[in-house]
């Protein structure tokens, strides 16, 4: 395991550089392990511009002033979008690339838990997928100028453990075909572990559930939350390690580093499924996959 004082001291480290110039952007950093990551970034460099997507300006005008309080020169800049659909996330990437000549750094964070089955957005993607998956990759490839039921489209295939499942097996793949195809990126894709946020907490049955799901919904968040609170680290913790992850020097570029709860590297022989997919090409039949996917849900809604 990585040390909690190590990483300190590496972010201290980091911060004594008083590196100027640095591009960053997040994406669901308004609450829970992203917005404490963003906490700790904004302290980490000198002058940083840092763009946060979310889908109320009004509503981050608080974190806005606290990040402000702890670097008065940073410069913070709020777009307003629903990182859920494809089109916004492209609109937002034309923006930034208009204002920026670069980006030093990505953090996405963005997600659901999809208790309550599938939900799709007016692009016709679930929205589970949308947030942990395809606008993702969507930030990546527009910021860096199958037979198979791959995205459970099949409602019977989908369930909550298997959405959680599939978009992180498919976020790691579409990243390995990424990082071989950009050998001066670090991509890495980090497990926080069970972190005490409200993310289980906010949970709610939709509109029209019956009295039974809201039960279990009920049930769950409450169980689950206390679980976090009896075992999770604290926000703050995990947003000094995430932090720690963005900007370290560690990580090999031109590879994907897939990292643990403990902030260490999983090695090779603990990923025996995913090293058996790349063996098999999966990393390319997704990447394919995922253009016809973001592609199409473009269509849908640009009258094309």
């Amino acid at each position: 395991m990585t040390r909690l004082s190590t990483i300190r001291a590496a972010n201290a480290a980091l911060k004594a550089e008083r590196r100027s110039g640095v591009v960053a952007i997040f994406v669901g950093a308004t609450s829970g392990i992203g917005l404490h990551t963003l906490e700790t970034t904004v302290t980490l460099f000198d002058d940083p511009t840092i763009y946060v997507l979310g889908r109320s300006e009004a509503k981050f005008s608080v974190h806005r002033a606290k990040l402000e309080q702890l670097n008065p020169k940073a410069k913070i800049i709020f777009l307003q979008v629903d990182v859920s659909l494809v089109a916004d996330v492209d609109s937002a990437c034309d923006r930034i690339a208009a204002a920026e000549t670069k980006v030093d750094y990505l953090y996405m964070s963005a997600g659901m838990i999809p208790l309550n089955g599938p939900q799709y957005t007016r692009e016709g993607l679930d929205i589970c997928f949308a947030l942990s998956y395809y606008t993702r990759i969507r930030f990546v490839q527009k910021l860096k100028m199958v037979e198979d039921d791959l995205g459970l489209e099949d409602k019977k295939n989908y369930a909550t453990r298997a959405a959680m499942t599939h978009t992180t097996t498919m976020m790691s793949l579409a990243l390995e075909y990424l990082s071989q195809q950009h050998k001066d990126i670090v991509f890495l894709h980090a497990y926080p572990g069970l972190v005490r946020t409200d993310i289980f907490a906010r949970l709610e049955a939709p509109p029209g559930s019956s009295l039974l799901r809201k039960l279990v919904v009920v049930f769950v968040s409450k169980g689950v939350t206390a679980l976090m609170w009896l075992f999770g680290i604290p926000p703050e913790e995990s947003g000094e390690r995430q932090a720690w992850h963005l900007t370290s020097t560690v990580f090999e570029k031109g590879k994907l580093h897939q990292i643990n709860q403990k902030s260490d590297e999983i090695a090779p022989g603990d990923l025996k499924v995913f090293e058996d997919y790349k063996q098999r090409g999966w990393p390319e039949r997704v990447w394919e996959y995922t253009m016809r996917v973001l592609e199409r849900a473009v269509a849908s809604t640009s009258g094309s």
